[in-house]
């Protein structure tokens, strides 16, 4: 799970956002899991604001950094990602820091990239020391001088002869794939516990191919099978004409096509709705990382969903009875409803004020109580981010 996320100098966010997602106290809420007696951590956590505010970058974020974390390479260019362009951070790092909490253990990381591209800096921590009084125990610190290793994991020095450090690779991403460092055995078994989908770098058809290739080539034949009914019974909640989904591979292509009722022959999966391709290309993934635990990071759930569809999928992950491994998403809708999935501290308000980005939490609004009906008050544009409709409405209107 996630419990803190720091960005700054990354797209369009400038001065530096920190988004904490514990809250404090003892009395159990539907959406939270009892970290401990004392703290939760939030299980559903929605973005809100108008277009180009900055929603997609604060998930973008999230979505780097794991990339960085597990090297898994997502960039057609040499850059990682793309720092903010306002001059005030001309020369100046990106810096990108997550909280993780892997079953009792949490842990802090952060890194310094230049030019969104070099890694100059990196930091790892155990923060859970069984004492909330005590320090944060140092796993290792990579900087200009190299890398050290704290007073209680000087036996990894033994490894930096066999890692060779790229200067775009994170030292972290070697340790779990190439050292296998007993510390980080809690990333390694959570690898897998990911679902990454961010609007823009991802298209629908590629995806779908991607999700083709991994059934094809996959050694279980079982679950080959599971992957493609579990689909098709979802997606016929859809269109309930589609009776099979099958992929097809002649020569080196791989096809992915669609039995409906009644039609002469099947057709390409491209000939579907948007939202039938949606759901086929991400269902599976998502309820795999639901099933097992883990972390669902999706922009957009409103992009290609009905509203209801769209509040079934993000009301998973509060339903108490059905997520019992604790499930986490991280969202951004334009869905006003959604606001009533979501406590106060966990919907969050992004707004572009001059060239940056900035986010906070409902709760902190002044004069906003859990009882007020905050998809109207957002509605208003009484909580900020919110699009000027009477100004684009007018420019629109002179256009034409």
């Amino acid at each position: 799970m996630i419990t803190k996320i720091r960005v700054s100098n990354f797209y369009s966010i400038g001065k530096e956002i920190e988004l904490n997602f514990l809250k404090n106290g003892k009395t159990e809420l539907p959406g939270y899991f009892s970290h401990k007696s004392d703290e939760k951590v939030s299980l559903i956590n929605g973005f809100f604001g108008a277009n180009a505010s900055g929603k997609s970058n604060i998930l973008k974020a999230i979505t780097t950094l794991i990339r960085l974390i597990y090297n898994i390479k997502g960039s057609v260019d040499e850059r990682l990602f793309i720092p903010n362009m306002h001059k005030d951070f001309k020369g100046l790092p990106t810096k990108l820091g997550i909280d993780f909490l892997f079953g009792s253990n949490h842990y802090k990381y952060d890194l310094e990239i230049m030019h969104g591209r070099d890694v100059v800096k990196e930091e790892l921590y155990l923060t859970n020391t069984g004492n909330k009084w005590a320090q944060p125990k140092n796993i290792f610190i990579r900087g200009e001088s190299g890398i050290r290793f704290g007073s209680d994991y000087r036996d990894y020095e033994n490894y930096l002869s066999l890692v060779v450090v790229g200067s775009n690779q994170t030292f972290i991403s070697h340790l779990i794939t190439n050292v296998k460092a007993k510390v980080l055995v809690d990333f390694e078994e959570n690898r897998d516990r990911f679902f990454l989908k961010n609007d823009g770098f991802d298209t629908i058809l590629p995806f779908a191919m991607a999700s083709a290739i991994k059934v094809f080539n996959v050694v279980n034949t079982n679950e080959a099978d599971e992957f493609l009914e579990d689909t098709k019974n979802i997606v016929r909640c859809f269109d309930d004409s589609i009776e099979e989904i099958k992929i097809d591979k002649k020569g080196d292509n791989l096809f992915i096509k669609v039995g409906h009722k009644d039609f002469v022959e099947d057709i390409d999966i491209s000939q579907e709705s948007a939202g039938t391709r949606e759901l086929f290309c991400h269902i599976y993934d998502i309820l795999k990382v639901f099933k097992r635990g883990g972390t669902v990071v999706y922009d957009e759930t409103n992009r290609y969903y009905h509203p209801e569809i769209e509040m079934a999928l993000v009301g998973l992950f509060k339903d108490k009875e059905r997520n019992k491994n604790n499930a986490q998403i991280f969202f951004a809708s334009h869905n006003h409803n959604t606001f009533d999935l979501l406590e106060l501290d966990q919907a969050y308000i992004v707004e572009k004020t001059l060239s940056y980005s900035e986010a906070y939490k409902v709760s902190e609004v002044e004069g906003i109580k859990k009882r007020d009906n905050i998809k109207k008050k957002y509605g208003l544009g009484l909580l900020g981010g919110s699009p000027d409709v009477e100004l684009f409405d007018y420019v629109l209107k002179q256009v034409i």
